[in-house]
């Protein structure tokens, strides 16, 4: 039942389309989103001990899931993200805007705010990021890339489990 009202919610918030960023497939609003505002609800079966060389989502230390095109396949980093996530009580995140979010903007977070580090073989391990930011770093980075100053600013936008690994 939580996967049909998941469907529902994300078909009626946002559409599929091609990037404009040359990332492929995406996301866009289909409404105009204020900050603190849902956009986006993940969910999909939940595998342990790995991850997938691309697509899977980090939703705890040794847990990802691997989402369908409705609910997280097409989520797209950004170095200037206009989401972050929040967790669920059943330990998926949601996208939640950051700034305002106009319709047909594309829907973007920081892949750093769920993927602790990269595994090996990983494909962000050597693509270049290519979302236009001002200060596009270049290279998509997981959470135990960033700076000590990074790590600090984003701590209250990550997922429930780097939260507590970053506080603990």
């Amino acid at each position: 039942m939580i996967q049909k009202q998941i469907l529902k919610f994300n078909k009626d918030h946002v559409c599929i389309g091609k990037s404009k960023k040359g990332y492929g497939q995406c996301y866009f609003a289909k409404k105009n989103f204020k900050p603190g505002e849902v956009v986006l609800m993940t969910h999909s079966k939940i595998f342990s001990d790995h991850q997938t060389k691309h697509i899977s989502v980090q939703i705890g230390l040794k847990k990802h899931f691997l989402p369908n095109p409705w609910t997280g396949r097409f989520l797209n980093h950004s170095c200037r993200p206009n989401c972050y996530i929040t967790t669920r009580e059943d330990g998926f995140p949601d996208l939640v805007a950051w700034k305002r979010i106009k319709k047909g903007d594309e829907i973007t977070f920081g892949y750093y705010m769920t993927e602790y580090e990269w595994a090996p073989g990983s494909h962000e391990n050597f693509t270049r990021c290519r979302c236009g930011a001002p200060k596009c770093r270049g290279k998509i980075l997981s959470f135990s890339e960033l700076s000590s100053k990074e790590k600090k600013q984003y701590e209250k936008l990550l997922s429930t489990y780097l939260k507590e690994k970053v506080s603990g």
